[in-house]
């Protein structure tokens, strides 16, 4: 089950002249195997992105995981212009431990119980 729901969360990346770089970002939809985010850069297929999450479930913890980026495309305006620099990015989460698993069934659970929005 995917759901629609929006968190800050922190990511890092590697830039072309291999530096790491962290950014701030919004979670747009999320499942127990992926989910899409809005980046400020458009990223290759397969590129792995660190992220830190902090759960409104768990306010206290964070979650560290890796995703791969499945695809990276800019965003469109309602009338189909391109927004610079905004970029819907879908990620598959990679090497989860089950306790990360975990948290995100129980963030999805918690989400569904304020009767937010389902995809």
């Amino acid at each position: 089950m995917r759901i629609k729901r929006g968190i800050t969360v922190r990511y890092s990346y590697t830039t072309d002249k291999g530096e790491k770089k962290w950014d701030m970002t919004g979670i747009r939809d999320i499942s127990e195997t992926g989910m899409s985010v809005s980046t400020q850069h458009k990223f290759s297929s397969n590129d792995i992105l660190t992220f830190l999450i902090k759960i409104p479930s768990r306010p206290l913890e964070w979650i560290e995981f890796t995703a791969r980026v499945v695809g990276s495309e800019e965003m469109k305006s309602i009338t189909g212009e391109t927004l610079r620099a905004v970029h819907i990015t879908r990620l598959e989460f990679i090497n989860l431990k089950e306790d990360q698993k975990e948290l995100i069934r129980e963030y999805i659970t918690w989400s569904l119980s304020r009767k937010k929005d389902i995809l």
